[in-house]
Formats: C-alpha cells, structure tokens, sequence
C-alpha cells in the first residue's frame, strides 16, 4: 500500500497555482461540507433562479460551481478542475493568475446563461467543460492528454470527452451541459485571445480578440495577486510569455488533484 507523505503533499499545494489550488480546495471543501449532511446541505448550496434573484440568495451563485459528485466521480472532478486551471497558469496565463481569475468571472456569468434551458443547478461539470475548452484551443498542436492512465489522446478532444462523460453520468441533460460549458470556453476564447475573423494558426503573433484589453483584471485584483506589474500583451497573454508550447496533461493520474508536477506544461 503507498504511504501518503502529508509533509510533501502539502508542500506540492502551496507551490501549486493560485487560481487551480483555490478551484480544487474549494470542490473539496464544500463537497465534503455538503456530503456529510446532503438532504440538508445540498438544497442549501445549489443554483436555483428564484431564490437567488427574488430571495438574495447569492451565495448560491458561488457555491453551485464547485458543488462535486459525492461518489467516487468527485475524484475526476477535482482532478479535472485542479489540471486544466494549472495548464492554463502554467502556460498562457503564466505570471497572470489574476486575469484568468477575472476572465472566470465572466465565463461563470455565461454558463449560468447558456444553461439555463437545461435548468441546471449545479454547474461544476460545466466550468470544467469551458476550461477544458479554453485549455485545447491555447494548446498547440500535438498536445495531449491521459485520461486516469488508460489512454492517451490529443487534448483538442478533451471537451468531447467531457461531453460523453456527462452523457453517461447525467444521460443528454448531462451532456447538454456540457456543451453548454464547453460552447462559452469557446467564446472565451475568441473574445480574449483569436478574433472569430481571424483564419491562421493560433499563436504568439494572432490577432487577440475584441474583448483581450478588457481581460485584463482591475487593479485591485492584481494587487491580490501580487502581480500588479506583470507585463501582458492583452488579456492573459503576457510580454515574454509563450502560449504555444506542447502541453501533456494527466487527468486524474496518480498523485492527487494537487500534485502540480503531473500537469506541467513539456517545453
């Protein structure tokens, strides 16, 4: 049986990312929060329209983002969210932590909006869709993922794998979901980072999207994040920075959802 060193485990959390250490404790906790007393807790945590918008139950906004499975699924959940923020801090928004935080900000607000004719409540397989997304199309090609070790395949078919997921976890609603995570992901990042118009190959010389000045976090949110003179070129793309370098990530591969090595970006 391996031994969990909980010395090192906690090290590989504090040396992880901001956004993708948040994204992960935060499925974790409130998972667990919810799974010790689910009759009571999971109506309290869900999304549902009426109560947020005519009873002010805001919080409700939040929560439902990062409500997991309570079986076994929640290990790939977590491992999902945790790998695909961490590609995404380790390469096009490496150093900008921040403006990914504030980018999904706004993808949130259109999830909640592109699902509404499925009248989700919890939304966490469809963030993790529009992630994924996001994370195929800033990947250049011949990157690749491992699904929980069994196989391997190219990561531009990551979200269609999310999709037949969540058809066979939650039948077409599931999958309608996460077309609906997996469509706003494509959005973003047209809107931040590649012009809809714009044909070549996506790389460090596209022409960004029409929304990239506006991707950039406020002030407030950069000092957060102590990345307030971190240099970009718009949006997440940073001075210096390379968003087309080969990415080979390992979903829900041995060492946890924390283990920040297993998910580097492969120069």
């Amino acid at each position: 049986m391996p031994v969990v060193n909980l010395e090192t485990l906690a090290q590989d959390f504090r040396r992880a990312p901001p956004v993708a250490r948040s994204v992960c404790l935060a499925t974790l906790v409130l998972t667990f929060y919810a799974a010790s007393n689910p009759w009571y807790r999971v109506p309290q945590l869900v999304y549902k329209y009426d109560l947020v918008f005519k009873r002010f139950e805001v919080w409700r906004l939040v929560t439902n983002f990062f409500l997991g499975s309570t079986s076994i699924q929640l290990i790939v959940q977590a491992a999902m969210i945790y790998r695909t923020t961490d590609v995404l801090e380790s390469g096009p928004y490496l150093y900008r932590s921040c403006d990914l935080a504030w980018q999904m900000f706004f993808a949130c607000i259109g999830i909640l909006g592109a699902t509404r004719p499925f009248k989700a409540e919890i939304h966490l397989d469809a963030l993790i869709a529009c992630l994924a997304s996001l994370a195929s199309l800033t990947a250049p090609p011949g990157s690749t993922t491992s699904f929980m070790g069994f196989f391997t395949l190219p990561l531009s078919t990551l979200p269609y794998l999310l999709i037949f997921l969540g058809l066979l976890t939650g039948g077409p609603r599931g999958a309608g979901v996460a077309v609906a995570g997996a469509v706003v992901g494509f959005v973003w990042f047209h809107l931040i980072w590649k012009g809809f118009a714009e044909n070549k190959s996506f790389g460090n010389t596209h022409t960004p999207g029409v929304l990239a000045e506006y991707g950039r976090a406020p002030g407030w949110l950069r000092d957060l994040f102590g990345e307030r003179w971190q240099p970009t070129n718009g949006g997440g793309l940073k001075k210096g920075g390379n968003a087309g370098r080969g990415v080979k990530l390992n979903v829900g591969a041995a060492g946890g959802c924390c283990k920040s090595s297993a998910a580097a970006l492969c120069g």
